[in-house]
């Protein structure tokens, strides 16, 4: 398989965003929620502009905003500026709706901060061709340019999601390339680059075929975030025993990718040596992938910083060990 585009990554890799739809007409309205869930976006939706805005500024995360411009309380313009006026929310997608045509319309909804319109009556075909390209380009804004994949504002949607979810299965993969800062350090930066694109593309192929639905984001650096998803209970057995296929056969086949980045007189040695902070030489071992996992098949979560707290301390047991390895969280509650 040749390399991904970014927008081939998002595509595939992405979760469905969650959109807010501020809409009085309650029959737009309810026919707004049934098309789009059955597209598979998670939906909220609110008849007013104040409680629209209240969603939003009560901490709720949205990915896209649909918003009606004439409303009972606050109309759309008086929505749209006070969202463009918060720093959380200026680079939030919305795509205003209206009944009033014309190119001056346009022009204005533009100008005041829209980044899409769609006039009254429209076809829900084009509504979501219009969503899918909006959403697919502010995915690709916050990309890693190196990797390819999705940076932290998506993993940490992603684990919101997860702490929501109660009855579907998931597993969320912290994923560390061990000893990868000495390697740096001997090796060079660039060659440092090609390490982490390459695992970037280990981690997406072995995803392609995956039975789950499966996001991958690139935390920072040598870290990355792999996010399983299942319509099967989240205690079933097969599931995780998925998850621990496909993150097996991930390590066993970066063992052996990692074997080309290194030349001949470090690979028969098994180690680098490389001047430490205070000044002497000291001996690393060869990278390795260490792969922290949590699930929701024993226990559940009521916030995403509970399931990033215990991704850390699994992952720290994980990078105790020698060699590449995958280590589940086996608390219970």
């Amino acid at each position: 398989m040749g390399v991904l585009t970014t927008a081939e990554i998002s595509r595939m890799l992405f979760p469905c965003p969650n959109i807010l739809i501020i809409e009085d007409d309650p029959n737009m309205g309810e026919a707004l929620l049934t098309v789009l869930r059955r597209e598979g976006f998670d939906v909220t939706l609110t008849i007013s502009g104040s409680d629209g805005l209240l969603r939003v500024t009560n901490g709720e995360q949205f990915d896209l905003v649909l918003l009606d411009v004439i409303l009972p309380d606050l109309d759309g313009w008086t929505v749209l500026s006070r969202l463009r006026a918060s720093p959380a929310t200026v680079h939030m997608p919305i795509i205003m709706l209206t009944a009033i045509g014309g190119e001056r319309s346009e022009i204005e909804l533009l100008a005041a901060g829209a980044d899409d319109y769609i006039q009254k009556p429209f076809s829900f075909e084009n509504l979501i061709a219009h969503i899918n390209a909006l959403c697919r380009r502010s995915v690709l804004q916050s990309i890693n340019p190196l990797t390819g994949l999705p940076g932290n504002r998506q993993v940490e949607r992603f684990l919101q999601r997860c702490a929501k979810q109660k009855d579907r299965f998931w597993a969320s993969a912290y994923a560390d390339i061990d000893n990868f800062k000495a390697y740096n350090d001997c090796y060079g930066f660039l060659k440092g680059d090609e390490v982490l694109k390459a695992t970037a593309q280990l981690i997406v192929r072995g995803a392609k075929d995956c039975p789950h639905e499966v996001f991958i984001g690139n935390i920072g650096g040598d870290d990355f975030l792999i996010g399983f998803s299942h319509d099967q209970p989240r205690g079933d057995e097969d599931s995780l025993n998925e998850v621990r296929h496909i993150l097996g056969c991930l390590t066993a086949e970066f063992d052996k990718m990692n074997k080309s980045f290194y030349n001949e007189r470090d690979l028969e040695r098994g180690y680098l040596e490389a001047e430490s902070r205070r000044g002497g030489i000291e001996r690393y071992p060869l990278m390795a992938l260490s792969i922290a996992v949590v699930t929701n098949a024993k226990r559940l979560f009521n916030h995403p910083l509970e399931i990033s707290n215990i991704l850390a301390s699994v992952k720290r047991k994980a990078k105790s060990m020698t060699g590449s390895v995958v280590c589940f969280d086996q608390r219970r509650r």
